[in-house]
């Protein structure tokens, strides 16, 4: 089969069964199979591709149309320009986070000391190391197939020798100290599970394939930010900064609300590149 009939083929397939983007969806499964770039899939769209790769393709493809997330059928996404190892069970790297990457990389100067809360993939903590090379990075997360997923990734971006990285099995801020000794934090971030019991019936098919316990943040979706706020202030540094990621507009409003009962007082909303509210910084001093 021509490579551009097995991509119209693929889109066909896709776009069949309801898949949103099904020309950059059959794009990035061919171009990853073939090892090519997707401009290659058009400037060779006439060589023939082999019958082990063209039920390779196809396979990945129907599997796709099923409403399997593209992610954990590649086992990759690529964030801050970096290719992340994303293994099922673990939640998927959204390109939104990187606002929570870029208002880090403006607000801290120099952070010695960085908390990567529920780190998953890594995506933060890591980005945050190679931002910050002198910085002492804690990624912290309660689940086994996150840690082991972080730790591939380290190993793959930061490498084997890496100093001041340390990935720990930690339910928030419980028992962190047991592993690090006394230390308090220049920066705590997070994308903590922050989506409301309503918000989960409506969420799309695809993402409840994706691990509930990094989704779900509780009735009202704030379970998480209260349980940080309400132990932070032990782990924070004196001019230290916490940010967290957020739905919209109405979850940081009451974010803000909850730290300010725990004494904090400066605050900074953000948005992503789509204009959404998608993240707050919270100041100590």
């Amino acid at each position: 089969m021509k490579l551009i009939s097995l991509l119209h083929e693929s889109i066909k397939i896709l776009r069949e069964h309801g898949v949103k983007k099904p020309k950059t969806d059959a794009e990035t499964i061919i171009s990853s199979v073939l090892g090519i770039s997707k401009v290659d899939i058009y400037v060779q769209r006439e060589i023939d591709v082999s019958e082990e790769e063209k039920e390779k393709i196809l396979k990945i493809v129907r599997e796709r149309a099923s409403g399997e997330p593209l992610e954990y059928l590649l086992g990759y996404k690529y964030f801050w320009g970096m290719k992340f190892i994303v293994d099922r069970g673990v939640l998927i790297p959204r390109f939104d986070t990187e606002t929570l990457v870029y208002v880090a990389s403006r607000v801290c100067k120099s952070p010695k000391s960085i908390l990567d809360i529920g780190t998953g993939t890594g995506i933060i903590g890591i980005t945050l190391k190679k931002l910050f090379p002198n910085a002492y990075v804690i990624m912290t997360d309660i689940s086994d197939i996150a840690l082991e997923n972080c730790k591939k990734n380290v190993k793959n971006l930061l490498g084997e020798e890496v100093e001041g990285v340390e990935i720990i099995k930690v339910d928030i801020f419980e028992n962190l100290w047991s592993f690090t000794g006394w230390g308090k934090f220049d920066l705590v971030i997070s994308n903590p599970p922050y989506i409301s019991e309503k918000d989960m019936k409506n969420l799309e098919p695809e993402v409840k394939k994706e691990p509930i316990t990094s989704l779900y943040g509780g009735p009202l979706g704030i379970d998480f930010y209260l349980r940080i706020a309400d132990k932070v202030k032990t782990f924070i540094t004196d001019r230290g900064k916490i940010i967290l990621e957020v739905g919209d507009e109405e979850q940081a409003e009451l974010v803000k609300e909850i730290f300010k009962l725990k004494g904090f007082r400066n605050f900074l909303k953000f948005k992503d590149l789509s204009n959404q509210t998608r993240g707050i910084v919270i100041f100590n001093f």
